[in-house]
């Protein structure tokens, strides 16, 4: 019983798997995932500026607030946090420096997160316009 109950378990797995046959025949997805290929050095370079921006703000919290940051993977922590804007609380720095270099951490950080989506949606709109001449 346990056998057959594992193989009906394993045929609605493969099931959900249909969705993704969908995909194949929306365009808007097929449009995307080319504007994704064809930009792809922009997006590099976004990522780039991102990774380099989370380390840099990191080392400076780091060396400004001794207190708050153990390691400086919870720096790396919570510039990564900051940088996306989720900020969850549970690091913070305590100190005026700090909150002002959580500020501006914060604002580049909407900065750096939109980047791609205007890559993304100039190349979706060039596309689109290709495909219609």
């Amino acid at each position: 019983m346990n056998e057959g109950f594992r193989l009906f378990r394993l045929f609605r797995i493969f099931r959900t798997f249909r969705v993704f046959k969908a995909f194949r025949y929306s365009k808007s997805i097929v449009i995307i995932v080319r504007v994704i290929r064809n930009s792809r050095e922009a997006l590099m370079a976004v990522c780039t500026l991102a990774l380099g921006y989370i380390i840099v703000s990191a080392l400076i919290v780091f060396n400004v607030e001794g207190d708050s940051f153990e390691t400086f993977f919870d720096a790396i922590y919570w510039a990564t946090v900051s940088l996306t804007t989720v900020g969850y609380g549970d690091i913070y720095p305590v100190t005026t420096a700090g909150r002002i270099i959580t500020m501006i951490s914060s604002i580049f950080g909407i900065a750096i997160v939109a980047l791609p989506a205007g890559i993304i949606t100039a190349g979706y709109m060039e596309a689109l316009q290709d495909d219609r001449e």
